[in-house]
């Protein structure tokens, strides 16, 4: 490792590109989430969902990765490539959904729901949870492939969703299913007012709503289209000339309008700014890249008790989807 005591305040960061090609000569591939600002979507080498870029880092046979995200992610990333050191620019970037979800708090909830229902429910788990929650479910989902997750559980067989109840509510409004849901909310998504998305609509009455199956149902209900991160972009890149009011982290938009310039994105407002942005991807800096890609640290792990009940969890999903 070089200088292992860089000083933020000292170091001059190079334009992304410049950054990109530093770490590619010392085998160290960067992946950066979509919600991430537009200077980290640069400097990376692969740009996407937390699973996309984890299957991406997998798939590539990374030997040392820098996840631009938040923790859960760099664990995803860690389960799927158990021989790479997995590094962070900012260790202190959780997130909120899975902060509400605590593994101790699931499995007390699972010993009562096995005694209340009389058999052990199936427990269902949004990638955005801790490895420890990964741990105790019996297989994960994204956004995008949530619907063949549960279609793949038997009608009549009992399923825990957790943490994310507005993604589990769309999912029993749109597949008929009573999942018992989990009382966990991102709360990036949860700040969209309907008042001033309504307002906006008026506004911009050619504009299509695409809204996060993580937002509340009343978002959801007032948009045109209900989409993971992956199904938006491939909606916008589908498109021509049209105008997306987008109900979902604002940082999205630089990839839109990246990948998808021949159209016009508005962000949707939340209740009281005029767009949102998730407080821990913003913890992550150019400057906290570039030192991290120095000290090949912070180091994201998954404890060895842990590991397998949560690789297998994952897996799980992979082979359905």
């Amino acid at each position: 490792m070089e200088n292992d005591t860089l000083d933020l305040d000292l170091l001059q960061v190079p334009e992304p590109f410049a950054i990109r090609e530093w770490a590619t000569e010392r085998g160290i591939l960067i992946l950066a989430h979509s919600y991430q600002d537009g200077f980290l979507q640069e400097a990376a080498h692969f740009v996407g969902d937390s699973l996309e870029l984890a299957r991406k880092a997998a798939a590539a046979n990374a030997k040392s990765i820098c996840f631009c995200g938040v923790h859960f992610m760099a664990e995803t990333a860690k389960l799927l490539s158990p021989s790479a050191r997995v590094f962070v620019p900012d260790m202190d970037a959780g997130c909120s959904l899975a902060d509400s979800c605590k593994a101790d708090d699931l499995k007390k909830y699972q010993h009562h729901l096995t005694e209340k229902l009389g058999k052990r429910p199936t427990t269902v788990a949004y990638v955005n949870c801790s490895a420890a929650v990964k741990a105790l479910c019996d297989i994960i989902c994204t956004s995008g492939n949530a619907r063949e997750v549960v279609e793949s559980i038997p009608e009549n067989q009992p399923i825990l969703f957790v943490p994310d109840k507005h993604l589990g509510g769309w999912l029993n409004e749109t597949l008929g299913r009573e999942m018992i849901l989990w009382n966990g909310a991102c709360e990036v998504h949860e700040l969209f007012s309907i008042e001033t998305l309504n307002e906006m609509k008026a506004q911009h009455p050619d504009a299509k709503v695409m809204s996060h199956p993580e937002c509340p149902k009343p978002i959801r209900d007032a948009s045109d289209y209900v989409l993971g991160t992956a199904g938006m972009l491939r909606l916008v890149k589908e498109s021509n000339n049209q105008t997306f009011i987008v109900g979902t982290e604002a940082n999205m938009i630089y990839r839109f309008e990246k990948e998808a310039p021949q159209n016009t994105y508005i962000p949707a407002p939340g209740a009281s700014c005029a767009c949102n942005l998730c407080p821990y991807m913003q913890m992550n800096t150019p400057e906290k890249l570039w030192k991290a890609l120095h000290e090949q640290g912070p180091e994201v792990d998954v404890p060895a008790e842990l590991f397998d009940d949560a690789q297998r969890s994952l897996l799980r999903m992979l082979e359905i989807v």
